[in-house]
């Protein structure tokens, strides 16, 4: 089979943004939610196991529907950030689910505030939902009322979310010059960055020179977003939720214990002379007395050779079917199903990203592919991450319950059976 660069298919998800399924899906989720609501009064400390355990099925329901909701929005979004449509579903899922997570708000409150023998109990006959329940409690020093949680989600979707897409939204549009050839040529952000690893030590600067002349005309603005997504992220965690420093909140979700990663930033800040001493030989073997900020991913070896498509997909399933015949078969189901978003284009987002909705579903795919050997080499070792559970949270302060279920100890292979 010949591979092409191509968008990726959405419709495995949704027919489209007026489709029937898609509208029943928001029906699907309020009834969902308004039958869960019932359980508020039975969730006392002594709750029967198998009471718990139908709360955790309903839970787990209603979120597989809104996870496949939200990602079908996210993921159109991203493709193109300047569909108008694209943008007014993600807008409308946000809000639909900010708002229906506040009324099922109650049973995460209950069980960060139960007594550890009676969690202890229930967390015993859980099974999958173990790591997820753990997970939740770690997050009590940082949970605010139920009041003042609810408002912060309502906010949080007309605030520092909305800017976050507004960002992508302006900067997605963004179109470069640069002289290639002898020619000026017009291309995205994507491509210019390509040319940050030319031979040519002019060409790396004319890159990044055109970078920063767009953005430039924009700066103020772009500035005001970034200064008031951090400002946001600071008020909430070490204001109001009390984290002790501003990456503690991103190691509680990463679930990675604060000391690990300062010992690692240590490790790095005393060794910041091995760092500085790599650069000195490449500025060297670059034939410069000084390496300059256009000149970090400068390759030490000439090469200009390309690859197209189909030699980078075979060569890529290739690595991994030496590594287990089986990964190697998971991952062909992302190009056979087309779920690989691989073409650049003008308003689709930049970078590469892996994107699950369910355990047990092909994920999706972001690349913008241009075809030289850092991509295919880049690609190859990274690529292995769409057969991990990646997911993108949409609940706070709360970890999500499919993500938990499988993070801590993944699916085996045959789960994509």
């Amino acid at each position: 089979m010949a591979y092409k660069l191509s968008k990726w298919d959405l419709s495995q998800l949704y027919s489209g943004y007026d489709s029937p399924e898609l509208e029943n899906a928001f029906d699907m989720i309020e009834e969902q939610v308004a039958s869960f609501e019932g359980v508020r009064n039975k969730l006392t400390p002594d709750i029967s196991t198998e009471q718990f355990m139908d709360v955790m099925k309903a839970d787990e329901t209603s979120t597989r529907i809104a996870n496949k909701l939200y990602s079908f929005a996210g993921l159109s979004f991203t493709a193109d950030t300047q569909d108008q449509k694209a943008q007014a579903l993600q807008a409308r899922v946000m809000q639909f689910l900010a708002e229906n997570q506040n009324r099922t708000l109650f049973f995460s409150l209950w069980w960060k505030e139960l007594d550890d023998a009676n969690a202890k109990r229930l967390m015993d006959v859980s099974g999958d939902y173990r790591y997820y329940l753990e997970a939740m409690r770690l997050y009590k020093p940082h949970t605010l009322s139920e009041a003042e949680e609810k408002i912060i989600n309502l906010k949080n979707v007309t605030g520092v979310s909305a800017l976050g897409n507004l960002y992508d939204s302006i900067t997605s549009r963004y179109m470069f010059k640069l002289k290639v050839g002898g020619k000026e040529k017009e291309m995205t952000a994507g491509e210019l960055y390509s040319y940050r690893y030319s031979t040519d030590p002019a060409v790396r600067a004319a890159s990044y020179q055109s970078q920063f002349k767009v953005l430039a005309e924009d700066g103020n603005i772009l500035g005001q977003i970034y200064q008031t997504i951090v400002r946001d992220w600071h008020s909430e965690n070490i204001n109001l939720r009390k984290f002790k420093n501003s990456i503690a909140p991103r190691n509680l979700s990463n679930d990675v214990p604060d000391e690990a990663v300062e010992a690692l930033l240590s490790v790095a800040r005393k060794n910041t002379g091995i760092f500085q001493r790599y650069f000195k030989m490449k500025a060297k073997h670059l034939g410069m007395k000084k390496i300059r900020r256009y000149d970090i991913y400068a390759p030490l070896a000439a090469s200009k050779k390309t690859y197209d498509w189909n030699t980078a997909v075979n060569m890529v399933l290739d690595a991994f079917q030496g590594f287990s015949p089986k990964v190697a078969e998971l991952a062909k189901r992302v190009f056979d199903q087309n779920r690989i978003d691989s073409e650049v284009r003008k308003g689709k987002r930049g970078g590469a990203f892996c994107w699950g909705f369910l355990p047990e579903e092909t994920p999706y795919v972001l690349v913008n592919y241009q075809g030289n050997s850092r991509e295919v080499a880049t690609w190859r070792m990274n690529s292995v991450m769409p057969f991990m559970p990646c997911w993108r949270s949409i609940t706070a302060p709360t970890p999500s319950i499919l993500h938990c279920r499988w993070q801590k100890q993944p699916p085996p292979l045959q789960k994509w059976s």
